[in-house]
């Protein structure tokens, strides 16, 4: 039984502490490396976390100060991020493709003293603008096979700081360092994605934190019913995977495993079989694609049986959502799933989970539908950075009809203001935003934390979101739309990365969509389009005409003034590596930069229908008359 109140007394290297001694040879995490999982004990785990804290303390990091890691997610992320609060240092993630000028931000902004660098590319990035990071003392860099290349001393290998601290290990060190830290005490910063400015550094307390993170397995004890496999691809930076891969394997045996790629990781959900998945709808809907794709090219035969099976497989769960599954329904879906889906499932690595929890963006229904036709038990949660890794709200039980976000998780209350907005309170949510006192007390009102989202209640008491309070458009009808319901349906589409509705005050919607490009490259060759890349691509008349048949199913199920009357292809991939791109680190679409940036675009879908508009009027009145019947 998960006591949040009791673990909001503790700190992560306390319960680091705990786990070493009273499951020092329990394995911690699994890292490929050279082909091979490789296993590392908790034992070893805390041994260097201790070597690395006391080389930084050595090093000069004093209780207060901060250490930024930049970097996809390995073992030493973890490491460092234990370390460093094991000193009595605050930590904070930075997403390792950010553009230049938000890396410089974050450096400045967080007041980072050291940085660990994931390998040459993230270190290359650092000395770029480390002249305008002048707290920066040094980089430590965990990848060193390039390192020969620089002369720069600040720039240390990781591994020779752990043999620094190694140096310095005792017996009770550990225990040393954990007694200096207080639940009170700051461990991370979390930065949220910046789609209307810089990012905000939400910060999070020791005890907080952890009792929040808890508050996923109260929702979801099955978490703590033995052991089980995850997949660290996350990014490490951002609170669920922060909470998938440091933090909940410190409360329940939740064995994270690093892929020795993040490219990988595909590949490394096929080896690992997880058992839980956590992860965000872009990924699921790539997933959902490629098995989409590759249907389609494979034999008549497999089709056939797949059509089959599909069509057991919608007559049971509609009765399952409506309450009337019987055991002759249930039969055939378990066969359909054992001679079908589970070869389906095979090919993904998802043989084996207990159920999917996706967070951090709304899943489109259609996405979840389809996996939970195939077998899949996908739950979608509901939680904000500001709730400090607690989830505010998660669907339970087995394949729930999709569309909402379930009821209130443990240790949070959750209630709609006058306006619809949802608004969330928790003694274990963040304690503000770093150096914004303005800003947290625009976030936080009466002690109630404002989310920004638009929901409602269903009649079964679970929370339904309809859209951010500041993204809702008026047309110039007067009616009120929900920009997200509409590009998550259209995002639904196999062939669609991102789309973004505007219809501000215009008479009807539109849409700027970016293509899908492995999916949309796979479907050209299969229809000997040829194209050299994204650009060519996505002028090729037949692509446009996919991607046409594509809104124009999104619009099926929605309502007049929600359909997307007339859409374009942006004529080249977003990239959020790039200084001034419309979109975050993270994928999250800056609605007024795309827009600013691609206006031209957009104007010309209002002004090329009026101009459809006047053609045909003049083409009517340059007809001959027809000729009047008479009597």
């Amino acid at each position: 039984m998960i006591d949040q109140a009791a673990l909001a007394r503790t700190t992560l290297p306390g319960l680091l502490l705990e786990r070493a001694r009273r499951t020092p040879d329990r394995v911690a995490y699994r890292a490929k490396k050279l082909g091979i999982y490789r296993e590392t004990t908790w034992r070893r785990l805390a041994e260097r976390v201790t070597a690395v804290a006391l080389a930084l303390r050595a090093r000069g990091l004093r209780p207060g100060d901060t250490l930024a890691i930049m970097g996809h997610a390995c073992p030493d992320w973890t490491i460092a991020d234990l370390a460093a609060q094991a000193a009595g240092g605050i930590t904070y993630g930075i997403y390792p493709t950010v553009a230049p000028s938000e890396l410089a931000f974050l450096l400045r902004h967080g007041g980072a003293r050291f940085m660990v660098a994931e390998d040459q590319e993230q270190l290359d990035r650092a000395l770029a603008v480390w002249p305008e990071c002048p707290d920066l003392q040094a980089v430590f860099v965990v990848d060193t096979r390039a390192l020969f290349m620089y002369r720069e001393a600040r720039a240390v290998p990781f591994a020779r700081l752990e043999d620094e601290g190694r140096a310095r290990l005792t017996p009770d060190a550990l225990d040393r360092l954990v007694a200096a830290v207080r639940p009170e005490d700051p461990a991370t910063i979390v930065y949220t994605s910046g789609t209307t400015g810089h990012p905000k550094g939400a910060l999070l307390l020791h005890g907080r934190h952890v009792a929040a993170a808890a508050n996923m397995v109260a929702h979801y004890p099955a978490l703590a019913e033995g052991e089980h496999r995850v997949v660290a691809f996350l990014p490490l930076s951002h609170v669920m995977g922060r909470n998938a891969t440091i933090t909940l394997p410190l409360l329940v045996d939740v064995i994270p495993h690093y892929p020795e790629d993040v490219e990988a990781f595909a590949e490394a959900l096929f080896e690992v079989a997880p058992t839980f998945l956590f992860t965000v709808p872009r990924y699921l809907q790539k997933f959902a694609s490629a098995l989409l794709v590759g249907l389609e090219h494979t034999s008549a035969v497999k089709r056939t049986a797949y059509r089959a099976a599909m069509r057991v497989s919608r007559a049971h769960l509609s009765a399952h959502w409506r309450g009337r599954a019987s055991p002759v329904t249930r039969a055939a879906a378990a066969l359909a799933h054992a001679v079908v889906f589970r070869w389906l499932l095979d090919k993904v690595g998802f043989p084996r989970l207990s159920f999917v929890l996706s967070s951090g963006a709304p899943l489109p229904p259609e996405v979840a539908a389809l996996w939970q036709l195939w077998g899949v038990n996908v739950l979608e949660a509901y939680g904000q950075t500001e709730a400090g890794g607690a989830i505010l709200t998660g669907q339970r039980g087995a394949r729930p009809r999709p569309g909402d976000v379930g009821a209130a998780a443990p240790g949070v209350e959750v209630r709609l203001e006058a306006d619809g907005e949802v608004v969330a309170r928790s003694p274990y949510f963040f304690a503000g935003y770093f150096k914004d006192a303005a800003a947290t007390g625009v976030a936080v009102r009466d002690g109630w934390l404002a989310t920004g989202d638009v929901g409602e209640w269903t009649a079964a008491g679970a929370l339904k979101l309809v859209d951010r309070k500041k993204d809702l458009l008026i047309t110039a009808g007067g009616k009120n739309v929900s920009p997200s319901t509409v590009e998550s349906r259209v995002r639904a589409s196999p062939y669609v990365s991102e789309a973004t509705v505007f219809g501000e005050g215009r008479k009807y919607l539109v849409a700027l969509i970016e293509a899908d490009y492995e999916a949309v490259a796979e479907w050209a060759r299969a229809h000997g389009i040829p194209y050299t890349g994204y650009t060519s691509l996505v002028t090729r008349p037949d692509v446009v005409r996919l991607i046409g048949d594509e809104v124009e199913r999104a619009n099926l199920g929605l309502g007049r003034v929600e359909q997307v009357k007339v859409f374009r292809l942006l004529p080249r991939e977003l990239d959020p590596e790039q200084d001034g791109e419309p979109v975050t680190p993270t994928r999250k679409v800056k609605r007024r930069l795309l827009a600013e940036r691609f206006g031209d675009l957009i104007e010309g879908m209002y002004s090329d229908a009026e101009a459809r508009r006047i053609a045909a009027a003049l083409s009517e009145l340059e007809s001959p008359p027809r000729a009047r019947r008479t009597s």
